[in-house]
């Protein structure tokens, strides 16, 4: 029986895998109507070595995240005077994006993010066992007692409440049914969320928990929360998304600790394009708000970085390009890569030549120069633009290649003979 398909997998400007929309896919899912995108750049992109930002420039990135369409931008302004003074700024600003507050699981931070005037906090600590006995000697029940104090307080004083209990794969599960139960049901969290912090739950996984805790507390909206320590952390929300989960905390980048968060582009797009589900995002925002970051946080993005990357959309190799040529002259490049650089604000396609160059590349960059060659001497550039490519461990600039024809045609010979 012929599977039916559901959202559009091809459009004008992508196309994936017809396989992901089928029935038999789409029903192993619990997905929301919407996915909002929680933006923990101005929090996390400061815990990897090296990057601090000053608070203009805090400002400036969070302007950039509201055009961009984030559902809430996180600072922890108990970290220091400037990040208090980003919050308060924030907040009298009236952004469309929430401004919220992360706090330790301790009342001073819960003051400290209510002087500022925010109105929603994150409250986070350790909850895994092992590590809150090792580090500071306490029990089960003093993790959960923390948890309560601090959210009843909190909850006591008017805020808005996520709870963030992390390290929390690495936990037994009586425990954290009865944290989950505990920070719910006795403290009144409006929201929790589950923190894969080193990035080692595989995709089955963290379906398995994230269903375990809708059991525990099935009436409570539920956030994601995950690091990239095994390169897993764009596939942990997936799959999160997939079971329900319907706020995702990401970082532009892929900024953080240590192997860095799950990056805000990957996520969202893969949300939108392969699991069919909106984050109200303005995707063509997507690569002025990493170049800004790049720039002030001076943390360079990987060329073959997924989603934003240079080398997504630049080619050298003969075959890549002879075939992309082929589908764009058929109307459809996302044919070749799955979808148009346009859609994440990047302007168009680039070809390079090297040692991997054939000869539609080097005739594009020769009609680039506005040279004609014949197919015999088109051949010999060719070769020749490999060769200087291995001498030189790099690509071949215009300046060369004109070089290059112009010895292969004569033309350089014919020039210096008319002088």
């Amino acid at each position: 029986m012929e599977q039916r398909i559901k959202p559009p997998h091809l459009t004008d400007t992508y196309w994936v895998t017809q396989y992901n929309f089928v029935d038999e896919v789409r029903d192993q899912y619990d997905l929301p109507e919407r996915l909002h995108i929680h933006e923990a750049t101005l929090r996390e992109a400061e815990q990897a070595p090296g990057v601090v930002l000053k608070a203009d420039e805090k400002i400036a990135i969070a302007r950039e995240l509201e055009k961009l369409g984030v559902y809430s931008i996180e600072l922890f302004p108990a970290v220091s005077e400037t990040d208090r003074e980003v919050v308060r700024a924030l907040t009298a600003m009236k952004l469309n994006a929430k401004v919220v507050c992360l706090t330790r699981c301790v009342k001073e931070d819960v003051d400290i993010a209510g002087a500022c005037g925010a109105k929603r906090l994150v409250v986070e600590s350790n909850a895994n066992p092992w590590s809150r006995k090792a580090v500071w000697d306490e029990s089960e029940e003093d993790v959960i007692r923390g948890f309560v104090e601090t959210i009843s307080y909190a909850k006591k004083n008017g805020y808005f409440v996520t709870c963030m209990p992390w390290d929390t794969f690495r936990a037994d599960l009586g425990f954290l049914e009865r944290l989950y139960k505990s920070i719910v049901f006795d403290a009144g969290a409006d929201r929790v969320t589950l923190v894969d912090t080193s990035g080692n739950s595989l995709p089955l996984a963290t379906m398995f928990l994230l269903k375990k805790l809708r059991q525990w507390v099935p009436d409570t909206p539920l956030e994601f929360h995950a690091h990239n320590e095994f390169g897993l952390a764009t596939s942990a929300m997936v799959s999160a998304v997939a079971s329900g989960v319907s706020v995702v905390h990401t970082c532009m980048n892929g900024l953080g600790n240590r192997a860095g968060n799950a990056s805000t582009e990957e996520v969202a797009m893969a949300v939108e394009l392969l699991l069919g589900i909106p984050t109200g995002l303005h995707l063509e925002r997507l690569k002025p708000t990493s170049e800004l970051i790049e720039t002030l946080a001076r943390v360079k993005l990987p060329p073959n970085k997924a989603i934003l990357g240079d080398n997504l959309f630049t080619y050298e190799a003969g075959l890549s390009i002879y075939m992309f040529e082929k589908m764009r002259k058929q109307g459809r490049p996302q044919g070749y890569v799955p979808f148009v650089p346009e859609m994440v604000g990047r302007k168009g396609y680039e070809f390079v030549l090297g040692k991997n160059s054939g000869r539609t590349a080097v005739r594009l960059k020769l009609k680039e120069l506005g040279i004609e060659v014949s197919d015999e001497d088109l051949k010999k550039i060719t070769v020749r633009v490999k060769e200087e490519s291995v001498v030189r461990k790099g690509s071949v600039s215009l300046d060369l290649l004109k070089d290059i024809a112009d010895e292969v045609t004569g033309r350089s010979a014919a020039l210096r003979d008319a002088t």
